[in-house]
Order: structure tokens, then C-alpha cells, then sequence
């Protein structure tokens, strides 16, 4: 229909009439292509608001098992700091259950993991720049950065550990609860510990001291660094989706 009118504009010499035309078709084109990208950037939008959605699931989904394991291994770590002062220093008092249960466990250096679905996910495919948030993108790169620092440092730390109640057993000993049933002796407080022989055990003393510095590298490197790195994460998604949780 309009290059038959421009046919016949140009037929007739009116050239008036022909660049009507002309603009005519060239508005329709930049108009359908506006329309096209404005159905495309809808379509982005909506998909990065299910994307954040998610990752606000999972970030709720995975948090409150670290917090409460990270709260345990700072307790931990302080017990090993008081009972080096007995063991390494000039404090000649025995060893309390706390801290002889502490020295028990000095080699657990794990945690559950912060690692994120939907991130994983978006990394493998590519469709990170969904995000467009600058926010949330600097905080996902951040968490990236500090999860794989973190996995780094925990190889490294478990590649030779010390379980010292296996291999110095004339140490310890675990007292048997009443109620045996969920008995779990390495962590729930029944180890007992001869403070005396491991005073006076060179090669006892010098692998507690590697497990004790092996310990502050895993509490800043494996639990602290992405511990902060999530929580961000957590604050620039909610500031994103206009969400305020209540604190306890």
C-alpha cells in the first residue's frame, strides 16, 4: 500500500508527497523499534525481579546453620586462647572441661557452606548481567571473591591436621553421659584432659600450636571474610526489594 502511493507520488513528480511517505515508513520502523525494545527491556526487568526474588530465598534459606556454626567456632577458639595460657604459659591449673573439649576439636576446621543456587546458576549460564543493580552486582562480586578465598584457605588448612585426642590418647578421656544416646564426645563437653602430660609433651604442645594458629586463619579467611561478604549481600537485596527484617 505505501510504496504504491510512492510509486505514484513519484510518477506524478510530487515530491511532497514522497518524502510524506518516506518519513512515514522511516517514523513506523524507529517507532516498531522502540516498541521492540521497550517489550525487551520489560521483559529484563521482570526476569532480574525473579532473579533477586530468589536470591533473597536463598539467601534466608542458607544463613541461620553458618551463623550458629560461626558463633561455636569463636567459642571454641577462645576456650584454645585460655587454655594456652595454662599450657603454654606460666598458669599451672589444670584444664577446664571446656577447655580440654576445645583442644579435643582443635582440628575441625569445617563449616556449612554460603554457597548460592541461583548464583551458581546465573555463573554457569552466563546471565548474571541480568542484575542490573549496581549494588547487588558489586556485592554478588564481592561474596564470589571472598567464597573462593575462603575455599583456598580451607584447603590449605586441611591438608595436614592434627587430631590430637587420636594420636596423643594417653591425654584424654570421655566421660560417658548418663543418657548415651546422642553421645557425641568430640563436641559436647565429656572429654577430660591429663593438663600435666600435655605440658610436658614437646610434640603434643607443637601440634596444638599449629592447630591454635591454623584456627585464627579459619576464623578470619573461611568464616569471617564470607560471612561479611554475605551479609551485604543480604542488605543490598533487601534495600533493592524494599524489604526491612525485624532484628532480634
Amino acid at each position: 500500500m505505501i510504496l504504491a502511493r510512492i510509486t505514484r507520488a513519484i510518477r506524478e513528480q510530487n515530491w511532497f508527497a514522497v518524502a510524506l511517505e518516506f518519513i512515514i515508513v522511516i517514523a513506523g520502523v524507529v517507532i516498531g523499534f522502540q516498541v521492540t525494545a521497550w517489550n525487551a527491556e520489560r521483559a529484563e526487568m521482570a526476569a532480574e525481579t525473579v532473579i533477586i526474588e530468589r536470591l533473597h530465598a536463598d539467601i534466608l534459606n542458607v544463613g541461620d546453620e553458618r551463623w550458629d556454626w560461626s558463633a561455636d567456632r569463636a567459642s571454641t577458639r577462645g576456650l584454645l586462647l585460655s587454655a594456652s595460657a595454662k599450657l603454654f604459659g606460666d598458669d599451672l591449673s589444670n584444664l577446664t572441661a571446656g577447655e580440654c573439649n576445645a583442644v579435643s576439636q582443635s582440628h575441625v576446621f569445617n563449616s556449612p557452606s554460603l554457597a548460592l543456587p541461583i548464583l551458581t546458576e546465573l555463573e554457569s549460564t552466563g546471565d548474571l548481567d541480568l542484575i542490573r543493580s549496581e549494588q547487588i552486582r558489586t556485592a554478588v562480586t564481592a561474596n564470589f571473591l571472598a567464597n573462593r578465598w575462603a575455599q583456598e584457605i580451607d584447603v590449605a588448612i586441611n591438608h595436614e591436621i592434627f587430631n590430637l585426642s587420636a594420636r596423643h590418647p594417653d591425654y584424654f578421656r570421655f566421660a560417658l553421659p548418663d543418657n548415651p544416646e546422642n553421645w557425641n564426645p568430640i563436641f559436647d563437653g565429656s572429654a577430660r584432659c591429663d593438663t600435666g602430660g600435655m605440658r610436658n609433651d614437646r610434640r603434643f604442645l607443637n601440634e596444638l600450636a599449629d592447630n591454635i594458629s591454623k584456627s585464627g586463619y579459619f576464623m578470619v579467611a573461611v568464616l569471617q571474610g564470607p560471612n561479611e561478604s554475605f551479609a551485604s549481600l543480604h542488605e543490598a537485596v533487601d534495600a533493592e526489594l524494599e524489604l526491612i527484617h525485624e532484628t532480634e
